[in-house]
C-alpha cells in the first residue's frame, strides 16, 4: 500500500461533512416551507368555513328579517376576499339578493291580498340559491354532505321505486 493519498480522495473526505451539512440545511428549509404552507392553507380553510357559515346562518330568518339580509350581505363582503373561485363568489352574492326578493314579495302580498302569490316561488328561489352556495362551499372545502355514507338514490335497486310528486289537495 502506498502512503500517498490521491488529492481527489482527500478533497472528498474533507468536504464530505460540509456537503452533508448543506443537504441537511436544505432539507430542513424545505420541511419548514411545507409546514408553513400547510399552516397557511389550514388557517385559510378555517377562515373560509367561518365566512361561508355566516350567510347560511343568516338565511334561517332572512325571509322575514331585514337584519338577517344585512348580515348575509356583510358576510358576502368577507367571502369576496376568501372565495377561491368566481363561481362561489357569484353564488354567495345571489343569496342575500334572492332572500330580499322573497321578503319584498311577502310584503307586497300583505299589502295587496288580491295579488297573486309570488312569495312562495321567490322563497323557493332563495332557498335554491342558498343550497347552490352550500353545495359549492362543501365541494371546495372537501366536506361531504350529511347523507354521505348512505345508499345513493341513484343506485336504488330496480325494484325500489320512489313515489312521484303528489298533486296538491287544493288548487294553486
Amino acid at each position: 500500500m502506498s502512503k500517498d493519498i490521491p488529492l481527489w480522495v482527500a478533497v472528498v473526505i474533507g468536504l464530505g461533512p460540509s456537503v452533508v451539512a448543506v443537504v441537511a440545511l436544505l432539507a430542513a428549509e424545505l420541511r419548514d416551507r411545507r409546514q408553513m404552507n400547510h399552516e397557511r392553507e389550514s388557517r385559510l380553510r378555517d377562515e373560509r368555513i367561518e365566512a361561508y357559515r355566516k350567510p347560511l346562518t343568516a338565511t334561517t330568518t332572512a325571509h322575514t328579517d331585514r337584519e338577517a339580509i344585512d348580515a348575509a350581505e356583510s358576510a358576502y363582503v368577507e367571502i369576496c376576499l376568501l372565495a377561491s373561485t368566481a363561481e362561489i363568489d357569484r353564488a354567495a352574492a345571489e343569496v342575500p339578493v334572492r332572500y330580499l326578493q322573497a321578503q319584498r314579495s311577502s310584503y307586497r302580498e300583505t299589502q295587496d291580498l288580491e295579488a297573486s302569490s309570488g312569495y312562495v316561488p321567490a322563497l323557493n328561489k332563495a332557498r335554491a340559491a342558498r343550497d347552490r352556495f352550500l353545495a359549492l362551499a362543501r365541494e371546495e372545502l372537501g366536506v361531504k354532505s350529511r347523507t354521505a355514507g348512505f345508499r345513493d338514490l341513484g343506485e336504488a335497486d330496480p325494484g325500489d321505486e320512489l313515489l312521484g310528486p303528489q298533486t296538491p289537495s287544493s288548487p294553486p
